[in-house]
This record gives C-alpha cells, sequence and structure tokens, in this order.
C-alpha cells in the first residue's frame, strides 16, 4: 500500500492538482518513497464504492476538499496522519459574482474550519490562508506553489518584432481584463497583446492582439512568446487567497510581471527589481510603458524575475520542505 496517498478534488487538469499533487507524487518516488494519488469522488454513491477499496495508509494528503463529518471520520480510520492542503480562499466567491464577489460565505468557511479541526495538521499555499484556520487547527504549516524551474525555462530563441504583453488564465478570470486594457490602448501601437485563455476573450480594436486556446502542451511555449505578463486583481477576500501561481510561471520564463498590489503578489514580486505592482489600471498602463519602451530593462528584470523563482520557489526545495512537513524520513 503507498506511504504516501493524495486526494483531490478534482482530475489532473486542475491547477491545484497540477502543481501541488502531482509533481510531489514523481518528486517522492524519485526520491524512493512510496506515493500515489487518487480522485475524490463526487456521488454519494460512488464514495460509498471509494471508501470501500481505499486502503490503509501513513499519510493522507486531503487537497482542498471540504468533506463531511462523517467522510472525515471514515478518513480517520484510514490515515495514520491525515493533512488538509488548500492553495484558494475556499470560502470566499469569485469577484465575477457582482455585488456579493469577493465576499466571504460563512457557511463555507465553517466548513473549512471544521474540516482543519479534524486533521492533524494543515498545510496551506499562502500566510493569508494559513492565517484563517490557525485559531481552528492544531497545526497550520506554510507552503507556497512550487514550480518545475526546469520544465518552465525562457526561450533560447532570440525575440524579434514589437514586445509582447501577455495574460494567461482561465476563462472566469477575464473578468479582471477590460479596465486594464482600456489603460493600455495608449501603448497599442508600441506592442502586441497575447491572451491566452480557456474561453474567447474579445481583444478591443484599439489593441492589437490575439486569443489563443490555452493548452498544457503549449502552454510553456505559449508563456515564453511573451515578454510581459499581467495579473490584475481585485482587492479582496479571494484575491488574498491567491498563491501568485501566474506570477511564477511568467517569471520561471523570463517574462516580466506587472501585478496588481494584492495579497501574496507582494511577497513574490519586488517592485521595480524583478517586477512591478500596481495599484490601479493607470500603474499598469505607466509599468507596461515602461517596459515596451526599454529593451534593457526588460532584459535585466526578466533575468531577476527568473533568479527569484528558483531561489524560492523551485519545486526541489518545496518537496524537501514537505517531506518535513508529513514527517517522511529518508527511504530505506
Amino acid at each position: 500500500m503507498p506511504r504516501l496517498l493524495f486526494l483531490t478534488q478534482s482530475g489532473e487538469t486542475l491547477p491545484s492538482v497540477r502543481f501541488r499533487v502531482l509533481p510531489f507524487v514523481r518528486s517522492a518516488r524519485e526520491a524512493g518513497f512510496a506515493a500515489d494519488w487518487m480522485r475524490y469522488p463526487k456521488t454519494a454513491l460512488a464514495r460509498v464504492a471509494f471508501f470501500a477499496r481505499l486502503p490503509k495508509t501513513e499519510i493522507i494528503v486531503l487537497q482542498k476538499k471540504l468533506v463531511s463529518r462523517a467522510e472525515l471520520a471514515l478518513l480517520r480510520t484510514r490515515a495514520g496522519t491525515l493533512f488538509f492542503d488548500f492553495d484558494d480562499a475556499l470560502w470566499a466567491r469569485h469577484p465575477n459574482q457582482g455585488a456579493c464577489g469577493g465576499e466571504p460565505d460563512a457557511k463555507e468557511l465553517a466548513r473549512l474550519l471544521r474540516v482543519c479541526a479534524g486533521v492533524d495538521g494543515v498545510i496551506a499555499g499562502n500566510s493569508f490562508l494559513a492565517s484563517k484556520v490557525r485559531e481552528a487547527s492544531r497545526r497550520v504549516e506554510l507552503l507556497p506553489t512550487p514550480l518545475d524551474t526546469q520544465t518552465y525555462v525562457p526561450t533560447v530563441t532570440k525575440k524579434s518584432g514589437l514586445p509582447v504583453v501577455g495574460w494567461m488564465g482561465t476563462s472566469c478570470n477575464l473578468f479582471f481584463l477590460p479596465e486594464i486594457f482600456e489603460a493600455l490602448a495608449p501603448l497599442g501601437h508600441s506592442c502586441s497583446l497575447s491572451v491566452v485563455s480557456d474561453g474567447v476573450c474579445p481583444i478591443p480594436q484599439s489593441l492589437n492582439g490575439t486569443c489563443e486556446r490555452w493548452s498544457p502542451a503549449a502552454e510553456v511555449s505559449q508563456l515564453q512568446a511573451m515578454d510581459i505578463g499581467l495579473m490584475p486583481l481585485t482587492d479582496d477576500e479571494y484575491t488574498r487567497g491567491k498563491c501568485g501561481f501566474k506570477l511564477l510561471q511568467y517569471m520561471a520564463c523570463g517574462v516580466v510581471p506587472v501585478a496588481s498590489d494584492v495579497g501574496f503578489n507582494r511577497e513574490i514580486v519586488t517592485h521595480g527589481v524583478d517586477g512591478f505592482l500596481a495599484a490601479s489600471p493607470a500603474d499598469f498602463a505607466e509599468y507596461v510603458g515602461r517596459l515596451v519602451n526599454d529593451k534593457d530593462l526588460r532584459r535585466d528584470m526578466a533575468a531577476r524575475a527568473r533568479e527569484t523563482v528558483v531561489s524560492r520557489f523551485s519545486l526541489s526545495a518545496a518537496a524537501e520542505r514537505l517531506w518535513v512537513i508529513l514527517g517522511l524520513s529518508s527511504p530505506a
């Protein structure tokens, strides 16, 4: 039976599974540990069969799934040690949900705290998330989402043509872009815009740009095609829970980030050194304009951005940290 088992709320295309579960499973196996992962079923009937075949395992990590009291009790019977891992404000509504967007949902927060109180330890993706559950949990550990910096690398092909200002993200987050596009309109003649998403994003006529379909196979090359990466956010409970992973992807690929001065973004980007933090759409236009018009600045900041991710957010360092959190000793 596996010594370490991750239970996920969704399949392998979900970002939290792609970057907080699968890389650790691979790293654990490479280190000589027995490790695996399983998807937690959605329906009650499927969960009956799931628990019937769930092996007794020394360490189980429940990833983002807010289970019922009964299910949590069943997991306790299968796990020597049970952890809960999360990297989003699971209690907050997405900012695109009208007047209530970004605000907390008391019922969901209560569910989160109940799960955190019932496990042996909680692993949080940033300090804001950790602070929300610290009073409920007997043990809270901080582990930012890591990046495989041997896969996400700058392009070796010299870029030509206009600088590319890019954004990559899921369709629900296209909500953050219209104000930024409006602010960037005066720069339309000096740069091109690239939006990569699973949804369609109308590009304003004032901007020279394209909307490309995201795919896991093309993701790295799509990032490498950018020179400047945008990450606009509102400032609310939902966005303070974000772990800045888009920034890490940009920076590892040698893309200079311009991000909202919100939440964990402040702990990743050193303003004016390896990226810019913007407080308004006008700030986005100012900092993007500087980068568009100064090739040397782009080059220097891109190199420092890459160094930041390699030194602070690499997968190898995060894996060693996780083994310590989980109490995994070196395999015999």
